[in-house]
């Protein structure tokens, strides 16, 4: 398992100008510094578990994600305690062979 944090506008840090400009414009969304944590993980027999996006926020976006994406908001944007209780019920155990089942066994 790994957290990964991305940004929604990374800007290029080279430009293509004529040589001797004065000034180069640079068009950015006003998004450099607003992130959110994707939680990647895969089992040791190679298969992925369902990729979580953590969005720095305090309510849920209205927005369709694609299906099979689990996504949860966090006023800080990152992992805590109940994000990880919330992938060990969403992601972890949907597991083919997981032990956090629903059903009893014996």
């Amino acid at each position: 398992m790994d957290e990964v944090p991305l940004q929604f506008d990374m800007p290029l840090t080279r430009t293509v100008n004529k040589k001797g400009a004065k000034s180069v414009n640079l068009r950015t969304t006003g998004h450099e510094k607003t992130h959110f944590t994707v939680v990647l993980a895969c089992t040791a027999s190679g298969q992925k578990l369902p990729p979580m996006a953590i969005f720095k926020r305090k309510t849920m976006p209205k927005e369709q994600f694609p299906k099979g994406i689990v996504v949860e908001v966090n006023p800080k944007g990152w992992m805590d305690e109940l994000k990880m209780m919330s992938w060990l019920r969403q992601c972890y155990s949907k597991r083919t062979g997981g032990f956090f089942r629903r059903t009893k066994s014996v």
